[in-house]
């Protein structure tokens, strides 16, 4: 069938389960063991994909790798290195330069570009077949597996390619929006919390969610909730990326060496304004700023700032800036300076928002920019927060991560007051608990764990609550036969 629709403006090529389909390029062909992708190389990672035959023993994503393991023996555990999926992305754009002549990475579904085609119905009469073209090169030069869906926004496109099979071809805007709207939610990779929330609500497809007040989606659910309304209703087909992104760097090299943190500064300033102006061109903000001096003594270091969000404010970065260098130590003299700015698309600006969510957001715009002058100051791995780990030993039940940004959320009400465990670092050696001194001893409550170690964990904790009103958290361990503190509670 010969498609000559003049009307078609972008396409979107999607490659399901990328990292997955890159994990098995490493494979044998033979090879014949279920198969899971995990988040990290360690033992507290975490299943982010599966194959058939992992499903098939009862693997799914969000399950525990050590859960994992004990379900599925055989289970191959995989993780690809950042640098293999950063040498396929650029493989990949320049595979799917050679279809059209801009690229653009989609945001909100990794594995995915959009695909400029507007116009291009002269050199391809049938875009169909272009499409089945596109699928045949990139599974014969990469093993990689992608839909192609060819429409009339990008939105359209993007939610189409998240639940299609092969090369879909919309023929009006109408039928493209028909199937957008008919898509259901679980199927475009958003936060599964809110998910739930409008599942009990009768909520399921994009059509569903797309019929709310724009402030409601906002201030009840997360914020891609309230992206994936915004995108819906626009008609927006424009592809916006630059298939081969130019490097935002500079370098200059001293007659002498420099020390002083506030001419580093303006030095480092002047090496950014040009580039501030690229990036403006390209409607593009800087979200982090990498630096390499040059000392005198021939070595090099290395620090970073990262900004709040994209931004072109150069009093914001120079404040940061200014905290990094005044943090560090100059006392060799510094011979050059080279910079590297990660560009970042801008915000775009949210002219309708309910008037009652304007002060909240500039709450967290504040707030954010003081967790970056903290990280600008300390380094950016200073702030870290703890997430929840499916895990029923009290010490693993959670894990400390990164946190640099905070966003928009509506806090629950609690339906009464909740106690807080607080962990030692270390737990510390205590006296037998005496019962007379105490107003009352809650407990034994047994703990036990890895027992496939050669230290398992095997103990009783108690909590132990003084005739002030305080709690303290202890527990008896039997291999050593001694009592211990393993926190308090509030």
């Amino acid at each position: 069938m010969n498609h000559t629709l003049q009307t078609h403006q972008i396409a979107c090529a999607y490659a399901p389960n990328f990292l997955l389909q890159l994990s098995f390029r490493d494979l044998p062909r033979d090879f014949r063991l279920p198969v899971a992708l995990v988040d990290r190389d360690d033992s507290r990672a975490i299943v982010i994909a599966v194959d058939k035959r992992a499903a098939k023993r009862g693997i799914y994503p969000g399950l525990a790798y050590t859960t994992a393991i004990g379900l599925c023996p055989d289970l191959h555990a995989t993780c690809p290195h950042p640098q293999q999926i950063n040498a396929l992305h650029q493989r990949l754009i320049n595979r799917l330069g050679l279809f059209s002549p801009a690229i653009e990475p989609v945001a909100e579904l990794f594995g995915a570009y959009y695909l400029d085609v507007s116009g291009m119905t002269r050199l391809e009469p049938d875009l169909y077949a272009w499409g089945q073209r596109l699928q045949n090169i990139l599974m014969e030069t990469e093993t990689l597996k992608v839909t192609v869906v060819i429409g009339f926004t990008r939105f359209g496109v993007r939610t189409a390619a998240s639940s299609a099979n092969s090369v879909v071809l919309f023929e009006s805007p109408e039928s493209e929006l028909e199937a957008a709207l008919a898509t259901p939610l679980k199927q475009l990779n958003l936060p599964a919390k809110p998910l739930k929330e409008l599942e009990k609500l009768n909520i399921r497809t994009v059509g569903d969610i797309k019929a709310l007040p724009d402030w409601e989606v906002r201030s009840r659910f997360a914020e891609p909730m309230f992206e994936l309304v915004r995108k819906a209703k626009e008609q927006d087909s424009a592809v916006r990326g630059i298939s081969f992104p130019e490097p935002y760097a500079a370098h200059v090299e001293f007659d002498y060496a420099e020390s002083d943190a506030e001419r580093l500064l303006t030095r480092t300033l002047e090496l950014c304004l040009p580039l501030f102006e690229k990036m403006q061109a390209n409607a593009q903000g800087v979200s982090a700023v990498h630096i390499r001096l040059t000392r005198d003594n021939g070595q090099t270091g290395h620090e970073k700032v990262q900004t709040a969000k994209p931004t072109l404010n150069i009093t914001i970065l120079a404040d940061l800036l200014r905290l990094r260098l005044h943090a560090i130590q100059l006392d060799e003299g510094v011979t050059g300076i080279a910079v590297h700015l990660i560009p970042e698309a801008l915000p775009d600006p949210q002219t309708n928002l309910h008037p009652a969510l304007v002060k909240s957001e500039q709450i967290i715009v504040k707030a954010n920019h003081a967790i970056a002058r903290v990280e600008a100051e300390f380094g950016t791995q200073i702030i870290l927060r703890a997430k929840c780990s499916k895990s029923h030993l009290p010490e693993d039940s959670f894990q400390w991560e990164p946190f640099d940004q905070l966003q928009h959320r509506t806090p629950g009400q609690p339906a009464s007051a909740t106690m807080v465990r607080r962990f030692l670092d270390c737990p510390q050696r205590v006296s037998k608990p005496d019962r007379a001194a105490l107003q009352r001893l809650l407990g034994p409550y047994s703990v036990s764990g890895f027992w496939w170690r050669k230290n398992g964990v095997q103990r009783s904790d108690y909590f132990a609550e003084t005739h002030s009103g305080n709690t303290q958290w202890i527990f008896y361990d039997p291999n050593s036969r001694a009592w211990y503190t393993q926190g308090f509670v509030q």
